[in-house]
């Protein structure tokens, strides 16, 4: 039996969860918002339980699985020194973080994820989050991606649970899935503000 799932999405009212109760992709918004008080421009779970969100005035930890918070210490601050850089920020499966070299992969590139496997897949949001580029050879040729999302899109993240699942969300808080690392992309569910940042995981 499938283990069921969880999607925290950060955006601009708020962070809001999606949940897979029997782990079969019917994802269902939760009607509450676990922090509602601010945006939710950084977020970093470490499992269905446990993450921790940025915020402009703060970080908080949770460890329950958003119904509760407090402040989290240095050691939970440093998952998001990625945003205090210049370099490129990065969705990877552990998380966010920069990439690995000084030189952008791809001119214009504004989001950039990495799917790790035998076969490494960039995924590229470019021209301010207009078009999707895919790349499985590190970078030196980029495809174009046919997608039906409105907005631009404006967050990346690859799941934790398996290699070839990644999400993305749109400044029109539309949440999409791909199943095939990011050749075709199904719609999930729209949240009411624009998407920040994601995380999917599996309840343990």
């Amino acid at each position: 039996m499938a283990k069921a799932g969880v999607l925290y999405v950060g955006t601009d009212s708020g962070l809001y969860i999606l949940s897979d109760p029997g782990g079969l992709g019917r994802w269902r918004l939760l009607p509450n918002v676990a922090f509602p008080t601010e945006p939710v421009f950084g977020l970093v779970a470490a499992d269905s339980r446990s993450l921790v969100i940025a915020t402009k005035q703060a970080f908080w930890r949770s460890d329950d699985g958003g119904q509760q918070w407090r402040e989290a210490d240095s050691e939970d601050q440093a998952l998001f020194n990625f945003l205090a850089g210049d370099r490129l920020p990065v969705a990877t499966v552990q998380g966010m973080g920069v990439w690995r070299e000084h030189h952008v992969p791809l001119a214009g590139v504004n989001l950039l994820a990495v799917l790790s496997g035998k076969q490494e897949v960039l995924l590229a949001s470019v021209d301010e989050g207009s078009r999707l580029l895919r790349s499985d050879d590190g970078g030196k040729s980029w495809h174009p991606v046919t997608t039906e999302w409105q907005g631009a899109l404006s967050a990346l993240a690859p799941s934790s649970y398996h290699i070839d699942v990644v999400w993305a969300g749109t400044d029109s808080g539309q949440i999409w899935r791909s199943d095939d690392r990011g050749r075709t992309w199904q719609y999930v569910s729209t949240v009411p503000a624009a998407v920040r940042c994601m995380a999917a995981v599996r309840v343990a």
